[in-house]
């Protein structure tokens, strides 16, 4: 008990009544006055070292100057509160995304709504031998709009809704947009440089990381008060067991915390950049159409990662449709036996195709060998880079010459990219023999 105010004889006799009955007992009570007119602290334990350690310290505070308390921080503009649109927006396309991955992914899922490796990869997950070695820089944008399973996007959707709901209408939507951006750029950039080989990286966690570190950052624009103190709890909330790999490890989970840090740095900085040039006069951050430009370019930038994704997807899809490595058959005479079979199972598969239409052509079936040559050869461009080159030239091969009878013409154009690839051997020896080299 602590009385603070003008001292009077009565206080003492009656807080000094509040006594400890025991060393046993398990109430202490604990009485103070504090005199502002006299400086004079009492209490009522007698002991040297309460005496000394209370009392001196709360009559020096009592002697000290008084401290200036500038009030001129408290008019600080905020802007009035606001749907969060931009966030809404961002949950939606993350929604969007992991949908496509289950719905659209390249063999089946697993466990918690899980993609295969093989679908995130397609769908543009952060891998550096793909991004360094092929070019595909775009991975460092297309990443983090991906998710590994249900779990994990529950957990970022829950996180950026809390960021969103906190970050957005302080500093506007254009500046929003861009510690998203930039947040999700630098953490991909850091886990490309830190991850091994091996990785295969995917999450908005990066960026997620990015919002809560420019919380805490721009917290500092604010006097102390609620909206700084709900900013910062929120952001310690979410960075400390972000950062702290201790955290991932009990829980056996498989975190990228080089993105985590990378997405955190990108967030300090730019948020920095937001104190500097934020007056407190105004409700929002100036240069926002800076800002603006910086997430809408981002945002654009990820046109040339669909078609890239879109174009690779239709090539690897078409690839999971071919015969598994494991029922190939290993001689011709077991593809000849086993042909039939295979295209009404593989249907996209041109090796069947190309021993059945061989086969008609031998048995002088030109319409069937014609049909069977040109199936295989419809998807040509999804399988060329997977398959032998010579199983296209094969398939010419038949063609012009199941066609040579009534369009002599459409057979010459057909086996010509086959005659200036072969100078001798059986292919070019089989249009020879039927003059389709020699025009």
């Amino acid at each position: 008990m602590i009385e603070v105010g003008p001292g009077s004889p009565e206080q003492p006799r009656r807080l000094g009544a509040f006594r400890r009955t025991g060393m046993l007992a398990k109430v202490a009570p604990f009485a103070m006055i504090v005199d502002t007119n006299s400086g004079v602290v009492w209490n009522n334990n007698a002991t040297w070292i309460w005496k000394g350690l209370y009392n001196g310290f709360v009559e020096r505070l009592l002697a000290a100057p008084r401290e200036a308390v500038d009030i001129s921080r408290a008019a600080v503009a905020t802007a009035p509160p606001t749907f969060p649109i931009l966030t809404t927006a961002l949950l939606a396309v993350l929604c969007a995304v992991f949908s496509a991955e289950i719905v659209f992914g390249i063999g089946p899922w697993t466990k918690l709504l899980e993609p295969s490796i093989t679908t995130l990869v397609t769908f543009g997950a952060l891998t550096k031998n793909l991004v360094v070695q092929s070019g595909e820089w775009y991975r460092l944008l297309s990443a983090p709009f991906l998710h590994v399973d249900a779990g994990h996007l529950a957990m970022n959707a829950v996180a950026l809704y809390l960021a969103g709901r906190a970050l957005e209408g302080l500093i506007g939507r254009a500046w929003f947009g861009a510690v998203y951006a930039v947040s999700a750029l630098t953490g991909s950039l850091l886990s490309l440089v830190i991850n091994p080989v091996s990785i295969v990286a995917a999450g908005a966690s990066g960026a997620i990381m990015g919002l809560f570190a420019a919380a805490l950052v721009i917290s500092m624009h604010f006097p102390p008060g609620a909206i700084r103190m709900s900013l910062q709890m929120n952001a310690t909330y979410v960075l400390i067991p972000s950062l702290l790999p201790l955290f991932g490890a009990l829980k056996g989970q498989k975190v990228d915390y080089a993105a985590h840090f990378g997405g955190t740095l990108g967030g300090v900085l730019i948020a920095l950049l937001i104190l500097v040039i934020w007056s407190p006069a105004e409700a929002w951050p100036r240069f926002r159409r800076a800002a603006a430009a910086v997430a809408i370019a981002s945002a654009a930038a990820l046109i040339y990662p669909a078609i890239s994704i879109l174009q690779d997807y239709q090539a690897v899809a078409f690839t999971a449709q071919l015969i598994p490595t494991n029922r190939l058959p290993k001689t011709g005479t077991e593809m000849r036996s086993r042909a039939a079979q295979l295209i009404k199972q593989y249907p996209r598969d041109p090796r069947p195709r190309f021993t059945v239409s061989a086969d008609l052509l031998d048995a002088n079936d030109l319409a069937g060998a014609e049909r069977e040559a040109r199936a295989g050869l419809a998807e040509e461009k999804f399988w060329r880079a997977t398959l032998s080159p010579q199983l296209g030239d094969g398939l010419r091969v038949v063609l012009a010459i199941a066609i040579d009878r009534d369009r002599h013409t459409e057979a010459l154009q057909t086996a010509r990219p086959v005659c200036n690839a072969f100078k001798d051997g059986p292919m070019r020896k089989l249009l020879d023999d039927k003059k389709l080299c020699s025009g």
